[in-house]
């Protein structure tokens, strides 16, 4: 279910995951390791799905799924993954109110904030 989508209508979620790659790839990798994981992010809009991957062990950011299963996969609606990355709402509040679903490990994706919000 995931999708490497480059067209018009999908630029600006794929703007957004290069300016996060840029973070990850400016940060510590020594602290990237230490949270360590992979993340898959599945950005629904309409009836299309915009797949990217997080992977903190390698500390890369790259479009598509990963190879293996990833530790933890978020799937959300493009308004909330704007509403998260730029920090305009509480991460924990998007998924309290189940305005994003989040499978595998819960605890280690609440220390993904300093990775993927956009400032």
């Amino acid at each position: 279910m995931g999708a490497n989508q480059s067209d018009n209508k999908d630029s600006s979620k794929a703007d957004m995951v290069k300016k996060i790659k840029a973070r990850v790839a400016a940060a510590d990798p020594n602290k990237a390791r230490e949270v360590g994981g992979v993340f898959l992010f599945n950005i629904i809009r309409g009836n299309s799905v915009y797949s990217w991957t997080m992977d903190l062990n390698k500390v890369i950011v790259y479009e598509g799924e990963p190879e293996e299963d990833p530790d933890t996969t978020f799937t959300l609606n493009e308004h909330y993954f704007k509403q998260l990355v730029y920090g305009r709402e509480d991460p924990r509040v998007i998924m309290q109110a189940g305005r994003c679903s989040v499978t595998g490990d819960i605890m280690r994706a609440m220390k993904l904030e300093p990775y993927i919000k956009i400032e």
